[in-house]
């Protein structure tokens, strides 16, 4: 009998664990983004040629400056066009916040696992932002969004 109940018992422990471990494969889509992308050529950013998955992606942050330092941290957001305009993901997002500098010249390659998160993207356009922030002459940084789009084709 011991062994019995231990074995529906454990088969509930890891029936429990499987659920929780659960990757999401739907997410709700919010309001209109209301988020400005920056038209700047001195930082750019975009997708490493083999990395886009449905669930991940390397993306590829490069500096096409001499003279300038910019820098960044982990945050980023995806967004999905729904009816020919941009619109946010309703998620929790959660990240560490070290600040990282892109010197002239470099590019930085920045692995996102959006699995846990957003979970699995269906087929549809989605963009990730970034923020990037710059210093100014008075010490000051001003911050802007970069964009890059792509296209999920099959979940």
């Amino acid at each position: 009998m011991k062994k019995v109940i231990l074995t529906v018992f454990l088969s509930l422990v890891l029936f429990i664990g499987l659920v929780g471990c659960e990757v999401k494969n739907e997410f709700d889509v919010g309001s209109e983004s209301n988020i400005k992308i920056s038209t700047t050529n001195d930082v750019t950013l975009s997708i490493k040629d083999g990395t886009l998955t449905n669930q991940s992606a390397t993306i590829v942050l490069t500096n096409n400056t001499g003279d300038k330092d910019f820098q960044y941290g982990n945050p980023y957001e995806i967004e999905i066009k729904k009816d020919g305009e941009w619109h946010k993901i309703n998620v929790e997002l959660n990240f560490t916040l070290p600040g990282f500098t892109l010197k002239p010249g470099e590019s930085k390659e920045i692995n996102l696992n959006w699995k846990h998160d957003y979970g699995k993207l269906t087929s549809g356009t989605y963009r990730i932002i970034k923020d990037v922030d710059i210093e100014k002459e008075d010490g000051s940084f001003e911050s802007f969004n970069l964009a890059v789009e792509f296209n999920i084709d099959s979940d």
